[in-house]
């Protein structure tokens, strides 16, 4: 059979999408201390990641503008892709040393950009001029994006820490907001109100989400102030704290919208529950790490009583009449 342009395109599609495969089923990689530094870790990975984007600009450029090549250029160009697809791939499986989140964020972008490179080959073999370039253009943003990581497990953790403080504070605006619009309202004859019994619970549940909120804002800062991920212990801290902040918006989420108007008593207090099971979670591991230090033990403590002390004001009057 000769070989024709789309056959070329067809064969690096199944290609990238069989290294995604492997790629999504391996276990993440351990830590490779035979990287010599992290600078060159990164180097190799920015390498390959600039010439996947130089090479899909040439693929683009050659398939979408007359005169159409021939099926032996196209080959070539699209070698020069793959190429640096697998350049890419060897380079972030040699994982820089001490972080598994900041090995699962490579991961996760490195995923996006193949992704992104298996649609654009696929749109190209269509001959579909619209999506090409809008799929060339993904190709670009994953690349964009991979070059933009931390790098290092500490900018990283920081960078997650800084997203779930965001997550807290807009819960916690969108919780008082709606306290302060139902005060101004309370008089008024809305049936989507809460009775006079969930008003009672307004103040410690506000109070709940509002020492989540600070809770991540102090151990950020220490986290800011002391955090090192230069020595594997240091690093598996950080990982460890990671892993507790991500389940903090979530529960509070859930939490908040169980408040609004009509409360179901059962709903509201499991989800308080969780609350305070993933923020004590949080800050006991902040204590015992070696992010805190011995004055920190004040406002953990303080924060870490304001937890109990809410939920002891939410669960009585959630209990069955």
């Amino acid at each position: 059979m000769a070989l024709t342009v789309a056959k070329v395109l067809e064969t690096a599609h199944c290609s990238v999408k069989e290294t995604l495969k492997e790629l999504t089923e391996a276990p993440l990689e351990e830590e490779d201390e035979s990287v010599p530094t992290a600078d060159n870790f990164w180097q190799d990975v920015g390498g390959a990641t600039q010439q996947i984007a130089s090479e899909v600009a040439k693929l683009t450029l050659a398939l979408t503008q007359p005169p159409k090549p021939a099926a032996s250029i196209a080959q070539s160009i699209v070698h020069g892709v793959e190429a640096a697809w697998t350049s890419l791939v060897a380079a972030s499986r040699r994982s820089p040393p001490k972080g598994s989140l900041l090995r699962k964020e490579l991961r996760t972008a490195v995923l996006r950009t193949g992704e992104a490179l298996a649609t654009l080959l696929k749109a190209l073999k269509a001959a579909e001029s619209g999506p090409q370039l809008q799929m060339t253009g993904c190709v670009w943003e994953a690349c964009s994006a991979l070059e933009k990581l931390p790098r290092d497990n500490l900018a990283a953790v920081r960078a997650l820490l800084a997203r779930e403080e965001m997550l807290l504070t807009d819960a916690f605006q969108e919780i008082e907001e709606e306290v302060k619009c139902y005060r101004l309202s309370e008089n008024s004859d809305n049936s989507a109100n809460w009775t006079n019994q969930d008003r009672e619970l307004l103040n410690p549940c506000v109070g709940l989400v509002r020492t989540a909120r600070a809770s991540i804002k102090k151990v950020s800062e220490a986290v800011r102030l002391r955090g090192n991920c230069k020595e594997p212990d240091g690093a598996q801290q950080l990982d460890r704290l990671a892993i507790a902040a991500e389940k903090l918006s979530p529960a509070v989420d859930t939490f908040v919208a169980a408040v609004y108007p009509p409360m179901n008593k059962s709903v509201v207090s499991s989800t308080a529950l969780s609350v305070v099971t993933v923020v004590r979670e949080f800050l006991e591991l902040a204590r015992q790490s070696d992010v805190t230090a011995d004055n920190d033990n004040e406002w953990l403590s303080f924060l870490l009583r304001a937890v109990d002390h809410n939920n002891n004001k939410v669960q009585p009057l959630l209990s069955p009449d």
